[in-house]
């Protein structure tokens, strides 16, 4: 069995090792379509996901757009609407129709309930820029 035996067992190695070799890249070639697989994945999914919360998202700002602007929104005045009392009091205290004590009195019975809870006292604010209207009115009146 000499030369033939020896070539034939060379020829098995050679092959083995030519498999073993194949098997090798084989896996490192998986390997990184495994990890360009994942990364792939993991893309996509992000994206997807960054898509989902965009809408929500989107989805929340509309709708509560949609209810703070029916909920906020005033009507506007037109000229034959009659006029708010809230507004007509102010005028009248303006004008000087009204001292204090009646203006908050009919301020507290125009008011409702839930608008009195909301406020602290009067608006002083209002009072204070509608008490210098009024001194500016009478000053200007004694000219």
């Amino acid at each position: 069995m000499g030369r033939l035996g020896s070539a034939l067992l060379k020829g098995v190695g050679v092959l083995v090792l030519a498999l073993i070799v194949l098997s090798v890249i084989a896996t490192v070639v998986g390997i990184a379509l495994s990890v360009v697989a994942a990364v792939v994945s993991m893309v996509v999914s992000i994206a997807v996901l960054g898509a989902f919360v965009l809408t929500v998202i989107g989805l929340m700002s509309v709708l509560s757009d949609g209810s703070e602007t029916d909920s906020r929104a005033v009507a506007p005045r037109r000229a034959d609407d009659p006029p708010d009392p809230e507004d007509r009091l102010r005028s009248q205290y303006v004008a000087g129709e009204l001292d204090d004590a009646e203006f908050e009195r009919e301020l507290e019975r125009v008011l409702d309930p839930d608008e009195r809870r909301g406020r602290t006292g009067t608006d002083r604010s209002v009072d204070q820029n509608a008490s210098s209207d009024r001194e500016r009115r009478r000053e200007w009146e004694r000219r």
